[in-house]
């Protein structure tokens, strides 16, 4: 499927927003004839279990939310949308963990140990509630923004493959998201994951980390939200929206 920023703009990024939305308890403002069926909840004890610092501390600040799932029942679509932290700079600098083997499937190769350790503690949830949320549809839209983009490019192979009803190859549309995982993990998520786009701000750190021999699974999509060279504008769907904008008016 070709990229289509309108889409991405109006539909796919505010899917992302509400990931957000939902952590404080509001309810979100999902596109037009989407509708939630489950919050994506962290499991405690996980979270609990996990060393100090981690990059999940700064996910479950006040809440176990990650984000919410549902579905489009005009166009068949499920979806699944994963937040990041609302601070980058409270889990920017804890890379400090070494590659480990993707867990959910034998032989997909190498990712970031942090992140899985992250998706490890809202797998279940994801699992538990994926068959509600694609009851009646053909399509699994997966998004995220910044660890969002993380948890979402870890849980597609493993919707796909590990997760029933396991007849439909998710689609990606990230936006801002690190390098999740070694090349032998970006060969195989390509091969099984034919729709991914990655959308990148000009001058956002986050998809430059963590450093080579981490890559970016997927396609790029860079966007130039202009405005102020910071880590904190540059970085938020605020400028993703403005960057998709000023794409869109290239294109006309």
């Amino acid at each position: 499927m070709a990229f289509r920023a309108s889409d991405a703009r109006d539909v796919v990024l505010p899917l992302a927003q509400a990931a957000y939305t939902v952590m404080t308890g509001a309810t979100p403002t999902l596109p037009s004839g989407f509708s939630s069926t489950a919050l994506i909840e962290a499991d405690p004890a996980h979270l609990a279990a996990l060393p100090d610092p981690h990059p999940a501390a700064a996910m479950a600040k006040n809440t176990h939310i990650f984000g919410l799932m549902g579905q489009d029942t005009a166009s068949r679509t499920a979806f699944i949308a994963f937040r990041g932290s609302s601070d980058v700079s409270d889990w920017i600098a804890d890379f400090d963990f070494v590659p480990t083997q993707y867990s959910p499937i034998s032989g997909f190769g190498q990712v970031h140990a942090g992140f899985q350790d992250i998706y490890d503690c809202v797998r279940d949830s994801v699992a538990t509630n994926l068959p509600a949320a694609v009851r009646g549809c053909d399509q699994i839209l997966i998004t995220g923004h910044s660890l969002g983009a993380a948890l979402a490019v870890l849980a597609a192979p493993d919707i796909a493959r590990g997760m029933p009803p396991n007849t439909i190859e998710p689609r990606l549309t990230t936006f801002g998201g690190p390098r999740v995982g070694l090349p032998d993990f970006a060969t195989a998520f390509d091969a099984a994951i034919e729709c991914c786009y990655r959308v990148v701000n000009f001058l956002d750190i986050v998809p430059l980390v963590p450093p080579s021999p981490y890559v970016h699974v997927g396609a790029a999509i860079e966007v130039d939200s202009g405005g102020a060279v910071d880590v904190g504008w540059r970085h938020s769907l605020a400028a993703y929206h403005a960057g998709l904008s000023a794409l869109i008016a290239s294109q006309t």
